[in-house]
């Protein structure tokens, strides 16, 4: 027995040693040669500023998180307008006689534009004998023209340089006029006269479609000496 009593004390105090050994990683004691575990990675996670991300290039710092803004996205920028681009443009406010200006631009100009002519309106022949005295006068012409047997005539009323003119008719063809003035001078009513009347007013209108230089230099010249029209849009055919 005295010989097994030193063999169990040593082998208790290796027990004993062993177990402060293991003791030691729960008490924050690193022994040098243990292996890196979870105790590390804990130290890492309470020390972030040493964590890197992947592929970062550790002889450069990285920035702080309050450093790092998002760059605004670059706005496209606009496209130059390309002088071969086949465009429309508008012109509004026209009369028959503008409608034929512009046209003739258009026909100089070197592109070949095409001019597109909307809103005019027929133009009329009116039958007409001229005021002449004012209104006794008008009504004595009147009384003249049915004793001729014509009864189909107005007297205009309204203020203007036609007042107190006697309307005899209207028609859409210079012909038809023309025949209502032989018929009357058979009738000994020499005064009668044709007014050709534009019915367009300021209601027509052109679309030009071409190449945008040309295009461009026709309305410059074309706006210019008109001041009554005006640019609109429209959409190329």
């Amino acid at each position: 027995m005295k010989t097994l009593r030193p063999f169990f004390y040593l082998l208790l105090a290796a027990n004993i040693v062993l177990a402060i050994l293991s003791a030691l990683p729960l008490l924050g004691i690193q022994l040098p040669w243990t292996p890196s575990g979870e105790a590390d990675r804990l130290n890492h996670q309470l020390t972030p500023e040493k964590i890197q991300p992947l592929g970062a290039d550790p002889a450069k710092p990285t920035p702080p998180a309050s450093a790092i803004t998002s760059s605004p996205a670059t706005e496209p920028v606009a496209a130059a307008s390309d002088p071969n681009n086949v465009v429309c443009v508008a012109v509004r406010n026209l009369t028959r006689e503008g409608t034929q200006q512009i046209s003739e631009q258009a026909a100089r100009q070197d592109g070949g534009l095409a001019v597109r002519i909307s809103g005019v309106s027929p133009t009329s022949y009116w039958v007409n004998i001229p005021p002449n005295g004012g209104k006794e006068a008008a009504s004595r012409r009147g009384e003249d023209l049915t004793k001729a047997g014509i009864e189909d005539y107005i007297i205009v009323r309204d203020s203007g340089p036609n007042q107190y003119a006697i309307s005899l008719g209207l028609f859409h063809s210079e012909e038809a006029a023309n025949r209502l003035i032989e018929q009357l001078k058979k009738k000994n009513i020499k005064t009668a006269r044709i007014t050709v009347r534009d019915n367009t007013g300021n209601g027509a209108r052109a679309e030009i479609t071409g190449r945008t230089e040309p295009l461009e230099a026709l309305l410059k010249e074309f706006l210019t000496a008109r001041k009554d029209a005006e640019r609109d849009a429209c959409a190329p055919n």
